[in-house]
């Protein structure tokens, strides 16, 4: 069974206790089509370990992180195609500004994107999870 979900995580802390390896995320889309993935805004990821920012839990995992502050903690490849190559080719990761020791897109796996301010913006704002529809400021 494929889980898919849509969220948008704005101002948290993810703090990380693997002993070993883990992953911040593990999305899962059914297609291309659908709108669902994983968008972290102005978020912080520290702990210990060595953490992947997520491993692909489908063919077609989606992922951003942007203006997040990430430690040393997060593996400079970045991403995880959690064993299937193929994979490589559908899945959506990218950072957006990202500051902090482990931010550096240097080392990050060749199929993940440092994104653009156009490809950014769909995923910085709550119009990423339709929040105008359900929550009330």
């Amino acid at each position: 069974m494929l889980i898919s979900g849509m969220c948008l995580f704005q101002g948290c802390h993810v703090h990380a206790i693997a002993t070993l390896t883990g992953a911040v995320t593990a999305q899962g889309r059914g297609s291309m089509l659908d709108d669902t993935g994983f968008s972290f805004v102005n978020c912080k990821v520290t702990g210990s370990g060595a953490l992947y920012l997520g491993r692909a839990w489908g063919p077609f995992s989606r992922v951003i992180f942007a203006y997040t502050y990430m430690d040393n903690i997060i593996i400079p490849k970045g991403w995880y195609n959690w064993g299937d190559p193929s994979r490589e080719m559908t899945v959506f990761y990218g950072q957006y500004k990202c500051t902090g020791p482990g931010a550096s897109f240097a080392g990050r796996v060749s199929w993940s994107r440092e994104l653009t301010d156009e490809e950014a913006k769909p995923f910085l704002s709550l119009s990423f999870i339709d929040g105008s529809e359900w929550i009330k400021l």
